[in-house]
């Protein structure tokens, strides 16, 4: 199947052009929505100021309101309702089907239900699966012919004709409740990221409550946590990184590796919540306006194929990067600073330290460290692995590195990555 991101021209001149010095000093853009956070987002009762409930309703003036949601979260879909309704008389309804990955035929049909309800206003309610679902549904809903498969990052999407996003999130990781890219994934196992030419898919409100954080499971607060520090870690690095974006990561990552900890141990412990979600709206925003970097990259396209959880794959590939990248720079030295581990007498060795405490949370979390603790048995790993070599270059994230790797050189690494070894970069496929 062809996608946008296997064009030729996009994929040799993209790249560098989207990272050209120049054309980020000529003129710097800083997305983001109109967030609101807290415990009272969803009062029945007004106060005697406008709050976020009037600000949103503003927009629905159709008094018609459509939630994408999946089975877990639509528990919540009462809660952020009923000010809606019985402050605004707005009419809701709830479509609760979307699936991990954002299968393409699942943002169909919703799309599809969608169109049929007509709302001028759209709540996109959990994780990311959620939201990229919402955002993919929307565009197909304002645009029916449109083949997101091959829509071009350099067309405009055109949104906001028929309706608006509110993003509302119940997990603490993606960030797609501030970033301008929808994630969608395809039957060949190719996750594939959508946007067009102007971040349009930037939520116009993100509503962060820490309550519909509380009692996630372990494993889904240690994978979406993981998801938020490479997304910090990614941004922070990314060529394209201003000292807006870089200031905001640095302190995204600081919070994650105090506060992450406290939340896996302890789901129900409020304030650890409040941190971790407000953490991970914080490194969403660099990512969305800096870009990403080839830990997303190799993650998309292995969790893509295994089915394995996103956010456990992209950290699992942080070490690699941060490898990778300290042959051109030396920017995650203020990551050490920052976290107390740099070694002034060497590089190499802060470098290295700062990979140990990054495996030393996967640890504490019970992250895989290698693909084989992922569950990638050798037979299909070496039987998928010229696919896998094919397919990480054409992941938009590839683009925002600070190089290419080769063939070689990739294949290096993900055979390192499998049983977990550290890349050796004075072999001769780095040199």
């Amino acid at each position: 199947m062809s996608y946008w991101s296997h064009e030729y021209l996009l994929r040799t001149w993209g790249g560098p052009m989207v990272q050209a010095e120049f054309l980020k000093e000529a003129q710097r853009a800083f997305f983001v929505p109109r967030l609101f956070s807290g415990l009272n987002l969803f009062l029945d009762k007004a106060g005697l100021l406008p709050d976020s409930v009037d600000l949103v309703a503003k927009e629905c003036k159709n008094k018609k309101a459509f939630i994408v949601t999946d089975e877990y979260a639509v528990r919540f879909a009462p809660r952020v309702m009923s000010p809606y309704e019985k402050r605004h008389g707005i009419q809701f309804e709830i479509w609760d089907k979307a699936k991990p990955d954002a299968p393409i035929d699942t943002v169909k049909d919703c799309a599809a239900k969608m169109s049929a309800f007509g709302p001028d206003l759209i709540f996109a309610i959990g994780g990311g699966s959620s939201m990229d679902t919402a955002k993919g549904a929307w565009l197909l809903y304002e645009h029916p012919d449109a083949n997101i498969a091959i829509l071009s990052p350099l067309i405009p999407l055109n949104l906001r004709n028929k309706a608006k996003l509110v993003a509302v999130p119940t997990t603490s990781g993606t960030g797609s409740e501030v970033t301008g890219i929808a994630v969608i994934s395809f039957p060949d196992g190719v996750k594939l990221g959508v946007g067009g030419a102007l971040p349009e898919f930037v939520p116009d409100f993100a509503l962060l409550d820490p309550t519909l954080t509380t009692g996630m499971p372990p494993q889904l607060t240690a994978g979406t946590g993981g998801d938020a520090l490479a997304h910090a870690v990614d941004a922070f690095m990314a060529p394209r990184a201003d000292e807006l974006n870089q200031a905001i990561a640095l302190k995204a990552i600081k919070m994650i590796f105090e506060w992450l900890p406290k939340a896996y141990h302890d789901g129900n412990d409020l304030m650890p919540r409040m941190k971790m979600q407000y953490a991970a709206t914080m490194a969403g925003i660099p990512l969305s306006n800096a870009g990403s970097g080839i830990s997303h990259a190799l993650g998309h396209t292995i969790g893509g194929l295994y089915h394995i959880h996103h956010g456990a794959m992209v950290l699992l590939f942080l070490p690699y990067e941060l490898q990778v990248y300290a042959r051109v720079t030396d920017r995650h030295l203020e990551i050490c600073d920052m976290l107390g581990i740099r070694d002034k007498s060497s590089a190499e060795e802060s470098l290295a330290n700062l990979i140990r405490k990054i495996r030393g949370l996967m640890t504490d979390l019970k992250l895989p460290i290698s693909l084989k603790d992922a569950g990638v048995s050798r037979d299909d790993f070496e039987k998928n692995l010229d696919f896998t070599l094919d397919q990480t270059p054409t992941d938009p994230a590839f683009y925002f590195g600070w190089y290419d790797l080769n063939r070689e050189q990739l294949k290096d690494l993900f055979l390192c990555a499998y049983d977990g070894n550290l890349l050796n970069m004075n072999s001769d496929v780095w040199r």
